[in-house]
């Protein structure tokens, strides 16, 4: 390949990926609504965009993701009031992903659309239910339970999410690949979310009280229902990594402080589901190696 080929192909690379993260920023916008409106039992169609502070309307002209924020300073054109950090950093981080996955998935990869969307549509569920939880200690179950009830119809649909016809995230039990497909979200949804119910249930009797709520039950079933089984497994057990990494300076600080867990659920999952592949081989080498242990005791 010559370098004007190369160079021709690694700037269609980045006019993809500036066009994704475009449209990421278009949807973070509308993320910041429904984080803002979910937990307090609003309407996330109308009314038009609001300052929360003095309750006047947002012109669209201050209402241009990112650019808006910076060219006014932060603060709100109408009453001065600073607007929270959230709003620039949810629609950065919802335009990056857009435009990584993208990247990662479709063009390097070759997988198809359906799997891209899938992919975004359960990492904007991600950022929603992770920024309401850090401000609400709740997880709106609009987010969780529609999503966990799409996860095994899209894989009907879309079968390829799956790979129900290797051993990468699926499993290939009838023959038929949209049945296995359904199988393997819905395996995913009672493994994601049983693992969080059987530590929920667990540390409620250890320590008598309740250290994880239901919500993040409903979020890991939902994250099952579109990574699979595998994937699901190696969520639960790198989540706490990221929860001591993080937690234990703000404890230090605040002792008292309560921190709700699908953050790091949350960024576990999208680690998880950039490098799966590597992921899964690891899970897989070790439960072979399990598998050959048991085989020698019997």
């Amino acid at each position: 390949m010559s370098s004007a080929s190369i160079a021709g192909f690694y700037a269609e690379e980045l006019v993809w990926f500036l066009t994704l993260f475009l449209f990421g920023l278009i949807v973070g916008s509308f993320l910041n609504v429904c984080i803002y409106r979910l937990p307090r039992g609003k309407s996330i169609v109308a009314p038009p965009s609001f300052c929360p502070h003095c309750g006047e309307f947002i012109g669209w002209y201050d209402n241009i993701p990112l650019l808006s924020y910076l060219l006014l300073g932060g603060k709100c054109r109408a009453c001065k009031v600073h607007i929270s950090l959230r709003y620039p950093l949810v629609e950065s981080l919802t335009g990056l992903l857009f435009g990584f996955f993208f990247y990662e998935f479709v063009l390097r990869e070759g997988k198809p659309l359906s799997v891209y969307i899938a992919y975004v549509a359960l990492a904007s569920a991600l950022i929603v239910s992770s920024f309401v939880d850090l401000e609400f200690y709740l997880i709106p179950d609009e987010i969780t339970v529609w999503g966990t009830v799409l996860g095994p119809i899209y894989s009907l649909l879309f079968p390829t999410l799956h790979y129900s016809a290797n051993s990468l995230r699926g499993l290939a039990l009838s023959g038929n690949e949209r049945i296995d497909a359904v199988v393997a979200s819905l395996l995913g949804i009672l493994v994601g979310g049983g693992l969080i119910l059987f530590t929920a249930l667990f540390g409620s009797i250890v320590f008598r009280k309740e250290v994880m709520g239901m919500g993040d039950v409903k979020l890991m079933a939902m994250v099952g229902g579109v990574v699979g089984w595998k994937l699901s497994v190696i969520i639960y057990f790198l989540a706490p990594f990221f929860a001591l990494a993080l937690a234990i300076p703000l404890l230090g600080l605040e002792k008292e402080r309560k921190l709700p867990y699908a953050p790091f659920l949350s960024i576990a999952t999208l680690v998880v589901m950039s490098f799966q592949r590597p992921f899964v081989e690891f899970f897989d080498s070790r439960t072979f190696i399990l598998s050959e242990v048991v085989k020698g005791l019997f």
